[in-house]
């Protein structure tokens, strides 16, 4: 019991932050939409007025009695007199009168049509907005996490809120606030047209919504479930196609293509099987409620024929009471369905609620950090992912003007440390300080606008060269960054290329060599003249030419630069100013080249390991590199 409480109140505050956050900016939409809707049931409710002249006309013609007269405003009794005893006083040819009142009854139809389509279009003017307004603020929410969110969230399942859950949440904002409104004003006023003339007919009809509403309780949590494992499941799939597509070289270089089509076919049936099972709850539920119209319709029609044999009910009466108990019976089962499914929106949102709920581990600082003056400094600095201690007591200080390198085996910490400085991470222990400001203190913006970074494996976006390197500085011109393309040593085959610097370089840079997309992320790194470079082993997994093209680009990019330098190769940093290393996440030693061969067992063995077969000592090495 306090486990159903707890969800429907949960479902309460999950409806309730919707209405408020996603339905308010749209109220002068939603206004007019309920204005349009009123007219277009004020209009489709004048439908059984214009039949009943038409059928107290025929009922005339026939010769059969009517009771007594009523004084009930919508009386189906009584109605067509009213209005035909208006008419005929216009017009004395009962013929004409039929034309005149099925030509009004044609007109409303049109225009009930007219304005149900404009409620229509506007309803859908507010579920596109809608869905560009929870795409843009989950897109800007997910912006704001941390780095650690995205290592541990599948991005397939990322991607799904945006292409399954918003639209369905967004389908309940326009269409369904619409259409629950529109119903239950037909409900009522077809009602008031019954209970006017009958009150046993009535009764029936309530018993009809009551029983259409029993069924819409019975099977509304079975469906909310049912959706939520359903996206969940399509969320996995489309996490499965993501990881395919983007890792088609690893498959085809592994003859992977038989076992990701088997996981693909597996993820298919989960969805499958997720469809299957909300198909067969949501078409149970609509046949159901066709079996209880047809008892609701066989209840209206003999209620009906005793009032009329027992001479309470007139034959045009009886014939309305027919075809307003049909119009009654669509407007219930439709309001049914509607408040069924909105268990479905809620699941959808409950989705995107979740994920709009999760806080950024790393809160923003509030100053500013525009320059850098004097020197980042790392103070007894300890980090780690859950449980595995990755660094430990680490402290050490990069001087303006200094080139550090940071060196060690594969697993020491040096990514880590990086993205420690470039605060990606807080420290669990110790602290981080730029010119004596704490890095907690400093806005993120602002503080990472002082470096220029290069990684291994450099992400390239499906675009021109020119916007690659310009990335998020579209203030920059031409001239900025054939520049930086100089100074990367990649302005040569910039101009070779097809288009030059308006050449596509394809998904993740999949059209350039790797020695050209190294290049390319080294002139973005630098096109906004950064105060501090990172390099991180920014030559590794090259071939031998394209690492001498971007050495020669990093040597011109670190004269005169601030740079903490992550090393692969120790050639690359045999002129730095002071070399870490790092061994099981603690600082080994800190020196440069030539003191570290004499004094750390890690940096000789890195050292013995790539210059083993090179017959020169330290100083021809030095000389030569």
């Amino acid at each position: 019991m306090a486990q159903k409480n707890s969800s429907k109140k949960t479902n309460r505050l999950s409806l309730g932050r919707l209405l408020h956050t996603y339905t308010w900016p749209f109220r002068k939409a939603i206004v007019l939409l309920i204005f349009l809707t009123l007219i277009t049931n004020f209009i489709v409710t004048l439908q059984p007025i214009a039949l009943s002249g038409v059928m107290h006309i025929i009922a005339g013609q026939l010769g059969t009695a009517s009771p007594q007269a009523g004084t009930k405003l919508l009386d189906l009794n009584h109605l067509g007199s009213r209005v035909t005893g208006i008419l005929l006083n216009y017009s004395h040819n009962k013929l004409n009168a039929i034309f005149i009142l099925l030509a009004i009854y044609i007109l409303i139809v049109i225009l009930s049509t007219a304005f149900r389509y404009l409620a229509y279009l506007l309803g859908l003017s507010i579920e596109t907005r809608a869905i560009k307004l929870m795409t843009v603020d989950l897109f800007k929410h997910l912006l704001s996490l941390n780095m650690d969110f995205f290592n541990h969230q599948k991005s397939g399942e990322i991607m799904s809120r945006f292409t399954n859950d918003i639209r369905a949440t967004a389908n309940g904002i326009g269409p369904l606030v619409g259409s629950l409104l529109h119903h239950s004003i037909l409900i009522i006023v077809y009602s008031c047209y019954l209970f006017s003339t009958n009150i046993s007919l009535t009764i029936c009809a309530f018993f009809l919504i009551l029983t259409q509403f029993a069924l819409t309780e019975f099977i509304k949590r079975p469906i909310g479930r049912s959706i939520a494992v359903r996206l969940e499941k399509s969320g996995n799939f489309m996490n499965l196609l993501h990881e395919a597509f983007t890792s088609m070289r690893v498959i085809k270089l592994f003859g992977g293509e038989g076992y990701e089509l088997n996981r693909v076919e597996e993820g298919v049936d989960d969805v499958v099987k997720g469809d299957i099972r909300v198909g067969l709850i949501k078409q149970g539920s609509e046949e159901s409620r066709g079996i209880l119209d047809s008892f609701a319709m066989a209840g209206i029609v003999l209620i009906a024929a005793q009032q009329l044999m027992k001479g309470t009910l007139a034959l045009e009466g009886f014939a309305l009471f027919i075809f307003v108990g049909q119009l009654l019976i669509t407007p219930i089962n439709k309001l049914a369905v509607n408040v069924s499914w909105t268990q479905a929106l809620l699941a959808s949102y409950a989705r995107i609620d979740e994920m709009l709920k999760v806080e950024p581990n790393i809160a923003d600082g509030h100053l500013a950090k525009s320059g850098f003056d004097k020197a980042i400094e790392i103070n007894n600095l300890s980090f780690s992912y859950g449980h595995n201690l990755v660094l430990e007591d680490v402290s050490f200080e990069v001087k303006k003007g200094e080139i550090v390198a940071i060196v060690g085996p594969s697993g020491a910490g040096k990514s880590t440390l990086v993205d420690l400085i470039l605060r990606f991470y807080d420290p669990e222990q110790g602290s981080i300080s730029i010119d004596g400001l704490n890095l907690r203190e400093l806005k993120f913006a602002e503080y990472r606008r002082l470096f220029g970074v290069v990684s291994q494996r450099n992400i390239l976006f499906n675009d021109t060269v020119r916007n690659n390197i310009i990335y998020g500085r579209q203030s920059l011109g031409d001239k900025e960054v054939i520049e930086a393309a100089k100074i990367a040593n990649a302005h040569d085959f910039i101009l070779e290329l097809p288009a030059g610097y308006d050449t596509l370089v394809g998904e993740k840079g999949v059209l350039l060599s790797g020695g050209q997309c190294q290049r390319l992320a080294i002139a973005r790194a630098v096109v906004s003249q950064p105060q501090i470079l990172i390099l991180d082993e920014a030559t590794s997994s090259l071939d031998s030419e394209s690492e001498k093209q971007v050495q020669l680009a990093i040597d011109r990019v670190l004269e005169n630069s601030t740079a903490i330098v992550i090393a692969h190769r120790l050639s690359t940093i045999l002129h730095a100013h002071k070399i870490v290393v790092l061994q099981k996440g603690s600082i080994e030693a800190i020196a440069r080249h030539e003191e570290l061969l004499v004094k750390s067992p890690t940096y000789q063995v890195l050292y013995n390991l790539q210059f083993r077969d090179v017959r020169l000592n330290g100083e021809k090495i030095l000389e030569g590199a």
